[in-house]
This record gives C-alpha cells, structure tokens and sequence, in this order.
C-alpha cells in the first residue's frame, strides 16, 4: 500500500449491496514520522531514521550508534458530501449536502541498536492508517420505495409512518496497528535487510434508518458489526540499499500482502425476535504488496531523495467479501448471508520528491511534493467515502531543531483536492439508493458526489545515546 495519501487508511464501510463504503485515497499516513512527512514520504533510498525498520530496513545501516525516536502525527479529513434524487413524484424528491471533518491520530516508538560493526537492529510500533467516518442522518427514500410502514412493517403514527422518506445514518470505524522488527547487515557499499511485521486491525461499521424528523430509529432495521480480538497477521519486508559515493545512494524496497482476518459478529435489526442473536462473519481484509525505488543524492548539506512507489491494489481490493453464518444481511433485493463489496481498486503509481536542508548547526529544513496516480474513479465512489480518491498532490514542510543530543522535528502536508468526484451509475451505493416505487425503480434520478482535502501534522523526537 501506498504510504503518501494520508491516513490511514483504506476503509471498507459496509461490504453489501444495501451498505457503503468508506475509503481514503491509500492505506496510510502520508509517512511513519516527522522527518518522512516534512518529504512527502519519500526517504527510501536516504535512511538515516530508526523507522526505517519498516520501510527499508537495509537502512539502518545508515543510522550511527543507538537512537530513539517517537512522536505523534494527526489528519484532519475535510469531506463534502452531496447527492440528489430527482422524481416525477415531489413526495420522493430530495437533496442532502453534508460536510465533515474527520481527525485521525497516528502514534509511532522506534529504536535502534547496532549488534555488531555490520549488523543492526530495529524496532517500531505505530499506527500506519486508520479511520473513523460517515454519514449522519441523510434524507433517503426508503429501500423498496414504500411508506415506512410498509417497508418496515411497523407501525408510526399519521405522517412519519406515511411517508416514503427516512434518514440514514453510517459510520464506520477502522484501524490497522503494527509491530516491526528487522536487521540490516552491511557489505561494504551494500546494504540488505529484512523486516517481519505483526499487523493487528480492528473494524466498527454501525447502520441506522430514523424517522423522516431523525428522532424516531425504525425497529427492526439497520446492523451492526464488529470485528473480533483474533484479527493478527504476519507480513514481510525486504530491502537493499546500495551506495555508488558519498552523494548517491541507490535503495530497492518490497513490503508483502497482509491479509488480516476480520471475522466478526453482526447484530441485526432493532429490537426484532427474529434477530435474537449475534451471526458470526467470516472476512478478510488485505492489505496489498508495494515495491519502491528510491535515490537519494547530493553534498551533505543538501540531500535529495526521489522515489517511484508502485502498489498492487488491483490484485486485492478489486472486490471484499463478507460470509455470515445466517442468511440475515438485509438488502434491496432481500436478505443474504453474502455480502459483496465492489471497491474497483486500481494498481496505483506514485513519483515523490523530497529536499533537506542543513541551514546550520541546529535547523534543518524540508520540503517535497508526491503525485499519485487515481486509485479509483467514479466507480468506486460512495456515501461515505467522501472526496479521498480525488487526492493525487500532496505538498510538504517541515524542520528539525538539534540540541545536546536530542532533535526535535515538526512537518506539515496538504493533500490538494483536484476536483470533485461525480459517483458512478451501477455502483453498490447507486443501486441501493435509485429506488421509486415497487417495480417501478427510478434508477436514473439519482445522483452523488465528493471532494475532499487533509492537512496532516506530525511532531516527534530523536535522542541518540553514543
């Protein structure tokens, strides 16, 4: 996966037809730290952090004597939400224009230590994606495009039970956690390393159907599901690094697929005997393979690094599955026990440049820019996957402060929304909301769209023990 767009993150919101999906453009922060961020994550042939354990861990070699490093970074997700359905009939007619902000907090502890002359060792734990987003209470015309009591079979007094529009309400919440231990063993000008990841995710998805007011939730609707305690898996990471002079440096990185598994329980409907136990899930969420190729040049005092990242999603996250023990998953269509989420994941490219400047003893100075080749288009777009897959530029700054023994870093970025995304017809999220009337489906009425944009912070420390 590709660490430049921001967190964290690929989300998959709920995995059927009657659900959505909410992703960010990639499955990670912008970068691991502080110094990566303030280059727009680029740094894989440069080296010289006790993080790089789990980006190329031939570059530890890099790092001098043993080194602490930790610190915090956070994003914030700017997302506006629009859709619209149009209808000779005014009573299912409506528009929705919904903006969010969203905060996502990514801790990362590193430290690495020198076995012998040519061998080291480092370690890292840190959060490299996550998120927790939605949408809440937007006006939609029930599923089947009946009366809420028909649909729902319920009984709602005079005009909330009469009328064929409720609120709908999706949130979802995800995160992945890594812990990451390797060596780099050096060889004259080259440098190989390995990495072995333990990846642990944690998943939330939570739907509701309201009343048309948003006060009353319709019983024996909506689900929830949670993912269990088991979901851990293992992943590798492998690297080289090859130095041609003191002002250029030449690195090779692969990380593994890593597929986690999310098996779960979903809770279904509200306060309905029919439902009167939780059905175990069976999924699997993957995080695909990606192979980078880094160059790092220049005199001491002004670095260059320059990377051209290729990550495999079209291989993965083309499509996600959901098995439920019980066939009670509620759709249009009627209830299933498997849920297929059709993401239309893309193979992605990405180019990052990054600049660092020593302006003196104690102030170094960054900047950098990444492009990144669309994830996805119009047929990936949902509810609540917001404006994410319209993030290609991304725009960096940062510095260090050196004193004693310690450095203190701090980095900005800004992922530039391009455009806005138009939703495309057929989609999972289309489907399930272009309804009508029984046997009558309005399927060309129904229109949505994104944008979004996400500044990230990031603050950390250094202290070097010899």
């Amino acid at each position: 996966m590709r660490k430049y767009s921001l967190f964290i993150i690929f989300i998959v919101g709920s995995l059927f037809v009657s659900g959505d999906i909410f992703a960010i453009d990639g499955l990670y922060f912008n970068a691991i730290n502080s110094r990566y961020l303030g280059l727009a994550g680029a740094g894989y042939a440069l080296g010289g952090s006790p993080v790089d354990v789990a980006l190329n861990p031939a570059n530890l070699s890099l790092v001098k004597g043993k080194k602490l490093e930790f610190g915090l970074g956070a994003s914030l997700i700017q997302n506006r939400y629009r859709d619209r359905f149009q209808d000779p009939n005014p009573e299912l007619a409506y528009d929705n224009d919904k903006s969010s902000n969203v905060v996502g907090p990514g801790p990362y502890i590193a430290f690495k230590l020198p076995v012998t002359e040519t061998i080291n060792y480092g370690i890292t734990f840190y959060v490299p994606g996550g998120a927790s987003g939605g949408v809440d209470k937007i006006t939609r015309n029930t599923p089947t495009g009946e009366s809420v009591n028909q649909w729902a079979d319920v009984n709602l007094p005079g005009p909330l039970g009469n009328s064929k529009q409720i609120k709908e309400s999706n949130s979802n919440t995800f995160a992945v956690f890594k812990l990451v231990n390797g060596l780099s063993v050096k060889f004259g000008n080259l440098s190989l390393g390995g990495s072995v990841e333990l990846a642990y995710g944690t998943q939330k998805l939570n739907q509701k159907y309201y009343d048309i007011t948003g006060n009353i939730e319709i019983p024996g609707q909506g689900y929830y599901y949670e993912s269990g305690k088991n979901a851990f898996a293992l992943g590798g990471i492998l690297g080289a690094n090859y130095s041609f002079s003191d002002s250029f440096r030449v690195a090779y990185a692969y990380q593994s697929h890593v597929g986690i598994p999310l098996n779960g329980g979903y809770s279904i409907g509200t306060n309905d005997p029919n439902y009167y136990r939780k059905t175990g899930v069976s999924y699997t969420f993957d995080l695909p393979e990606k192979h980078v190729l880094g160059f790092a040049f220049g005199p001491e005092n002004l670095k260059f690094a320059l990377d051209f990242v290729y990550t495999n999603y079209g291989s993965y996250l083309r499509k996600a599955n959901q098995t439920l023990e019980d066939p009670w998953l509620p759709t249009p269509l009627g209830k299933t026990g498997s849920a297929d989420a059709h993401l239309n994941f893309r193979d992605q490219w990405a180019v990052i440049l990054g600049v660092e400047y020593k302006a003196s003893s104690s102030w170094i100075l960054r900047g950098g820019y990444s492009y990144n080749s669309p994830l996805v288009k119009s047929n990936a777009l949902g509810g609540t996957t917001g404006g994410f897959f319209s993030l290609t530029d991304i725009v960096s700054a940062g510095f260090s402060y050196l004193f004693d023994s310690w450095s203190l870093d701090v980095a900005v970025s800004y992922n530039i929304p391009r455009k806005t995304i138009e939703g495309g017809k057929g989609t999972d999220w289309d489907l399930s909301h272009a309804v009508g009337s029984v046997g009558n489906a309005n399927l060309t009425g129904y229109s949505y769209n994104a944008r979004a944009g996400i500044p990230s912070f990031n603050i950390g420390a250094v202290k070097s023990f010899d």
